[in-house]
């Protein structure tokens, strides 16, 4: 099963020739892990006096993400490898359309780039680890998606329609 997933209202699949790898979805499942909590050690009291009122705060986390490039040649290759290490200098949305959920991620470091046959055949195939931090300052958000007659979405978040783009640079 494939899944449908965009990069800045990219999708990956069509634009870049990139499938998630093995395990790409249960790494994002990590739940985050909470910071401390403020509390008062008062010294005449037993135990710690939380601050119960404030909003809960995560700690940034640390994702490895898997892919799998598929280009037919090496310009191919050379082209969609140029626009997706241009996508990933920024900040970026990375959307899974199948569960709605969107996160912003930071790449941190490319753990992996290794071609998969031979760099010089007709398909070529990469394997990818991007290592990504999900830092938390902008809350992740879920999202609505139609599909219009042409296969393009129409992702809808806090009443607002976007219109994705399925070509880079489009």
């Amino acid at each position: 099963m494939t899944v449908s997933v965009f990069i800045n209202s990219y999708d990956i699949i069509e634009v870049f020739g990139l499938h998630l790898g093995r395990g790409a979805l249960s790494v994002l499942e990590q739940p985050p892990t909470p910071k401390e909590v403020f509390f008062n050690d008062w010294i005449d009291e037993n135990g710690k006096d939380y601050d119960d009122t404030s909003n809960i705060n995560y700690e940034p986390q640390v994702f490895d993400i898997p892919f799998l490039m598929k280009a037919q040649g090496i310009l191919d290759y050379k082209k969609k490898r140029r626009d997706f290490l241009d996508l990933l200098k920024k900040d970026f949305d990375f959307q899974v359309l199948d569960w709605g959920e969107s996160f912003r991620l930071r790449l941190k470091k490319i753990a992996k780039w290794e071609y998969a046959n031979r760099p010089f055949s007709d398909t070529i195939y990469v394997r990818i680890i991007l290592q990504v931090e999900n830092n938390y300052v902008l809350p992740t958000y879920v999202f609505r998606y139609l599909a219009d007659n042409l296969g393009r979405y129409i992702v809808i978040n806090d009443n607002k329609r976007i219109l994705v783009k399925t070509r880079y640079n489009a």
